[in-house]
């Protein structure tokens, strides 16, 4: 029977506990750094898609706008159909120095107070056929 004896000095292979703790904290940290970055990504994608839909209802607004031909001055609002019920439109026509010419200013907007995002667009509309 052999036995296994250690010399001073001398250790066996393997890890201490100091060290497998700072490993799982450097890990630890890692992964909340990679976890907050995946968050903001998520959030500023959401961001982005809302802003692009704000734009592509404008564009499609103001496409109806602009068909409609020379509107007298005022201001209009309402909301789009579904599925784009939560985003509303104010249409301001508004008169020009030149009087064959209208000042045409959509604005789309989502949300609520605070939270509200807005996107605008101007175009000038004129009675010369």
């Amino acid at each position: 029977m052999t036995s296994r004896v250690r010399m001073a000095g001398r250790s066996e292979g393997g890890f201490t506990l100091i060290e497998v703790m700072v490993a799982l904290f450097i890990f630890s940290v890692a992964v909340l750094t990679l976890l907050a970055a995946r968050s903001q990504t998520v959030r500023t994608n959401d961001e982005v898609r809302l802003r692009l839909r704000m734009v592509d209802l404008a564009n499609m607004k103001m496409a109806e706008i602009v068909a409609r031909g020379f509107a007298p001055p005022g201001i209009l609002t309402g909301r789009f159909k579904a599925p784009y019920r939560e985003y509303r439109w104010v249409e301001e026509v508004s008169p020009s120095p030149i009087p064959i010419v209208r000042q045409v200013r959509l604005t789309v907007s989502h949300g609520k107070n605070g939270e509200a995002r807005s996107f605008s667009l101007v175009t000038y509309v004129s009675n010369i056929p």
